[in-house]
């Protein structure tokens, strides 16, 4: 007969299987079994598998490789971004690393073919040497970034002796830039002395270059400008009467594209009809009637026109009679005199008269500057005049302002000026004479009343548009784009301009609000942690 059961069996029972179970375990522990000289120690208890913890550890990993994989991906990103967008950003208050307006409207629209520029030395080798070359490099990957037209590469010369062999005659050395488009096969080479801007008197003192500006943006553009060009505008300055210095607006041409060479009247048969324009700046001796009559077959073009010569005054040149004759022909003549001016809100200093603004006349040839908020520069100007004598038609491209006067320039020692009896008025300083053939093509004689119009003052200057006006007259005759003309960047205001305020606020950020939220996020995670 079995016994009933009760919760109180069912208790009793239970205890004494858990101390069955508690001894067994414990004999187990004490008693090791032996197997030969073996000692078997039992099996350890197996933990329980905790899904929790499992769950979480493995949303940690897949947490950090997701993260560490999206920075990856960031960086990757950022970095083509960078190499194909300009994210720098220029702290100088003289924009030392930021292209010219001028410069990006030439790469963004008007080049339209692939320019190499081929820096001779590494990248890191080249910028590593001055902060100048730093600033050189700079603007060149920036060129590179605008306009998709331009590649930039860097070559170790002294690695690669090869690649001077396709440029024998010409000097090639260290950072040397060479500029070339396959597609004219043309080339340029920028050394060092052209692209930077020396302090010559530290040269001339201590014999040691300093560089004082940059001008490798003028020289790089200038550069492609020549090498892309494959309608080549040839220009002829005329040597051997004495000239006055016309390096300026040699230089100027030069670096607009044009091709420029010198022309000796006196030992050529004939001027070569490939050339577009003669200049004769400022002749001191005056050419035979011979000469002369080269200039005007030159014109005359065997009927066809469409040829150009410049003239350029000097109040240094004594009488030219021939030169004169040759003009008067063209309807144009040129005085010997000397002109100033006595509005004293039209001259450049007060220290002399005959230094003064002019005013650009509204003409095809000069619509590009007419509206300028510059100002045309003239000195020692001598009066161009319009003759009524020739069916030549003349335009008027520049006259002074009113109130100018003129001094003779044969006046002697002895004979007495005076300004009450001088003649006075409003005079002509650039005159365009031309002959127009019956199917529209022109040959065109330009007479500039004076050589400093064009000299190097008055072409550097930066409240000048002069070199605007000379090259407007060029570009509407060759039929170029609009020239260009950059000013050099200077290193001796290399600043990042920063107000009081704006140092207030930045101090600000960056000492008080950013430590701070640092602090207050660390604060909240180590909390949330403690209390999971």
């Amino acid at each position: 007969m079995s016994k009933k059961k009760t919760p109180e069996n069912d208790v009793s029972e239970e205890i004494t299987e858990t101390v069955k179970e508690t001894a067994e375990t414990a004999v187990n522990e004490t008693d090791e079994k032996k197997d030969g000289n073996k000692t078997v120690k039992p099996e350890k208890r197996k933990r329980k598998f905790n899904v929790r913890s499992f769950k979480h550890g493995s949303l940690s990993i897949v947490l950090t490789v997701v993260f560490i994989a999206a920075v990856v991906v960031v960086n990757v990103i950022v970095g083509l971004v960078a190499e194909r967008f300009d994210t720098a950003a220029d702290l100088t208050g003289s924009g030392l690393y930021t292209l010219d307006e001028t410069t990006e409207k030439y790469l963004s629209d008007t080049l339209n073919t692939d320019i190499t520029l081929t820096v001779l030395r590494t990248e890191k080798a080249f910028e590593e040497q001055s902060s100048p070359y730093k600033q050189v490099n700079e603007i060149l990957k920036r060129m590179e970034m605008t306009g998709g037209h331009v590649k930039v590469n860097y070559l170790d010369i002294d690695q690669n002796p090869t690649y001077t062999s396709q440029f024998k005659g010409e000097t090639l050395a260290a950072n040397y830039i060479v500029v070339e488009c396959e597609k004219t096969g043309r080339h340029k080479v920028l050394s060092p002395y052209e692209y930077f801007n020396f302090n010559q008197s530290y040269l001339q003192t201590y014999g040691q270059y300093v560089v004082e500006s940059s001008n490798i943006e003028q020289e790089a553009v200038s550069a492609m400008l020549a090498v892309a060009n494959e309608d080549v505008v040839r220009v002829a300055f005329t040597e051997g009467y004495n000239e006055s210095d016309s390096t300026a607006l040699q230089n100027l041409l030069s670096k607009n594209g044009y091709d420029i060479e010198t022309l000796n009247l006196t030992t050529t048969d004939a001027i070569d009809p490939d050339i577009d324009f003669v200049i004769m700046y400022a002749p001191s001796i005056d050419p035979d009637a011979s000469q002369i009559a080269k200039l005007d077959k030159y014109l005359d073009n065997g009927g066809a026109f469409g040829k150009n010569v410049f003239y350029f005054a000097s109040i240094s040149q004594p009488e030219t009679p021939n030169i004169e004759s040759f003009l008067n022909d063209w309807g144009v003549s040129v005085g010997y005199d000397e002109v100033g001016q006595t509005n004293a809100n039209y001259l450049i200093s007060s220290m002399t008269l005959f230094a003064h603004l002019q005013q650009i006349s509204d003409t095809d040839y000069t619509k590009d500057v007419l509206n300028s908020t510059l100002y045309t520069l003239g000195a020692d100007l001598r009066p161009v005049y319009v003759l009524d004598r020739s069916s030549n038609e003349r335009e008027v491209l520049m006259t002074t302002y009113d109130k100018a006067f003129l001094y003779p320039l044969d006046s002697g020692e002895d004979e007495q000026f005076s300004m009450e009896t001088a003649e006075s008025g409003t005079y002509n300083e650039v005159v365009m004479s031309s002959r127009v053939h019956t199917d529209g093509m022109r040959s065109r004689l330009c007479v500039v009343g004076s050589d400093q119009l064009s000299g190097a003052s008055f072409l550097s200057y930066n409240n000048a548009n002069n070199p605007e006006f000379f090259l407007g007259i060029f570009n509407t005759i060759s039929g170029k784009d609009d020239g260009i003309t950059i000013k050099a960047k200077t290193f001796s205001n290399v600043t990042f301009e920063m107000n009081a305020a704006t140092a207030n606020v930045l101090a600000i950020v960056l000492c008080i609000v950013i430590p701070v939220l640092v602090i207050v996020l660390g604060i909240v995670i180590w909390v949330r942690r403690r209390h999971r």
